[in-house]
Order: structure tokens, then sequence, then C-alpha cells
């Protein structure tokens, strides 16, 4: 009888993880520091261009992508910054690829050189990404979904103003953003327990 319980229990502790996973928030794979494929895809595109040989091969590597995966920076003065298409971040990664593999074409002159062409390139990507979020800014209507890089998530409503739709007052929206978030926060602690007991 107590094997029968036992089994269960696990049973349904297995259901809950089963059904939490599959209902997990999933990443919108376009902001730079959400996308964790496209930063892999980055570091091999690096490690072509970067010699064998070189001292701290792999250090130099994680570095720089790191720097890429910054690039998108969370304290933009404007809360509509936080908001882009997907075509847009589509367009900027196709340029850093294009650009990393014409890099790697180029004859090896250095490491010093290298970072130094490479925060160059960071800046003038760190513009256009700038100029396509102020854009962004001042559409009227969107097509397809929409990425938000603060949570890495997509927005799919179609109207959108460089916030949530339908919120006029930011401290409602932020109220609800707070009581949501304890909700989910106590929900994955109950769950926890019950799946610890």
């Amino acid at each position: 009888m107590r094997s029968q319980r036992g089994w269960g229990s696990v049973a349904m502790s297995c259901s809950l993880l089963l059904l939490l996973l599959l209902l997990r928030p999933r990443g919108a794979g376009g902001c730079l520091h959400c996308d964790r494929p496209f930063l892999r895809g980055l570091g091999v595109l690096l490690g072509d261009a970067v010699p064998s040989e070189v001292p701290n091969r792999d250090t130099l590597i994680q570095r720089q992508v790191q720097a890429f995966e910054r690039l998108y920076s969370t304290h933009l003065p404007e809360k509509h910054h936080r908001v882009l298409d997907v075509h847009g971040m589509l367009a900027v990664k196709a340029a850093l690829s294009s650009w990393l593999r014409a890099l790697k074409e180029t004859p090896w002159k250095g490491v010093h050189l290298l970072q130094l062409t490479l925060a160059q390139h960071r800046d003038s990507l760190r513009t256009r990404l700038r100029e396509a979020l102020e854009s962004f800014a001042d559409l009227a209507v969107t097509e397809g979904p929409v990425l938000d890089c603060w949570t890495c998530l997509r927005i799919n409503a179609q109207c959108f103003d460089g916030e949530l739709c339908g919120e006029e007052d930011p401290r409602d929206a932020e109220r609800k953003e707070i009581t949501l978030y304890l909700f989910l926060v106590c929900q994955s602690v109950l769950l926890a327990s019950a799946a610890l007991l």
C-alpha cells in the first residue's frame, strides 16, 4: 500500500514538473543576449578568424563574445528602447555575421589590432541597434512579433506603442507585473515544497 502511494506521488510530481517545463516562457531567440545559439555561432566565427597559435585564444574568444552579448544595454533612457521587431534584430545579426565572415578572410595582424577592430565594430553596431530601436519606436503598426529585450520574450500584440497595449497608467502596469511575479514565486515555492514531500 505504501509503495503504491509513493509511486503515485512520484508520478504526480513528474507530471507537475513536465507541465511546468511545457508552460515555461520561451526565449525570443532574437535579442543578442537572449539568443544563445547565435552567440555560440559568433564564438565559432571568431574561432575561425583567430589562429590556433594565439596564446589564451579561448579566453580571448569568450571575452569578445561576452562583449557582443552586452551590446544591448538594459539601461537605455527610454522605456520603448526595450522592444524591437524581429526583422530589425535579424538585420543586425546578419550584419554582424557577415562582418565576422569577412574578418576571417583578412590576413592576421595580431591580437591587439583584432581587439581594436572588434571594439570599433561593436560601437558601430551599437549605433545601428540604437537607430533600429528609435525607428521602431516611431512605427504605428507592426508586422509580426515584437521582441522584448528586457525579458527575452516575444510580444504578439498588434497595437504596440512602446509600451504594453491598453495600459494608460505606468504604475498600474507595474503593479500588475509585481503581482504576477509574486504569484509565480509563491506558486513555484508551493510546487517545489510539494515535490520535496
